[in-house]
């Protein structure tokens, strides 16, 4: 089993991290003033994280591997609801433009989780280092390599050799 990291928003990292010191941290997702999003990372770049407020909460697992990845989100069993929606989260916005604890998380109606759900998957995910198969889980990795690809530009071009300094003077 593999050892994990846990990243709690506004919280110490702990590592490695206990079933308990995970479920204790799940609950403070529930308080009106607490953290509203968490990760569980290994040594690899596997993980699975929640973000949300309010009892609306979305999940995700990144599967790693070599250079490449799956990204993957959690929908409720048995509901095929692909109508956007939106969850909120962090308690101050990194890009300083969303209120408090109101930035956007872009979801589908299937995508949206209880806490109790964000439990069993998270808990599941400590237990085995796997999604859990009681739910749906969307691919996403075509999205997330698009917004990489943006994120680096054009990428590499052209490739050549530096200049060379003469080396007569």
């Amino acid at each position: 089993m593999p050892l994990y990291r846990l990243m709690l928003e506004d919280h110490r990292n702990v590592s490695p991290v206990s079933l308990g010191q995970l479920q204790a941290a799940l609950r403070k997702l529930a308080g009106s003033t607490g953290p509203t999003f968490l990760n569980l990372k290994d040594e690899d770049g596997n993980w699975a994280q929640v973000g949300g407020t309010n009892g609306r909460y979305r999940v995700e697992a990144r599967d790693v591997y070599g250079e490449g990845f799956r990204h993957w989100m959690a929908a409720l069993p048995g509901c095929t609801d692909r109508t956007k929606t939106v969850v909120y989260y962090r308690n101050s916005c990194i890009e300083n433009k969303h209120p408090h604890r109101q930035c956007p998380l872009d979801a589908t109606v299937a995508n949206v989780l209880a806490l109790n759900d964000a439990m069993v998957i998270l808990t599941e995910y400590l237990a085995t280092g796997l999604r859990s198969a009681t739910y749906v889980w969307d691919d996403l990795t075509d999205a997330w390599m698009e917004d990489e690809m943006a994120d680096n530009d054009a990428g590499i071009t052209i490739i050549k050799p530096k200049a060379k300094k003469d080396s007569a003077t």
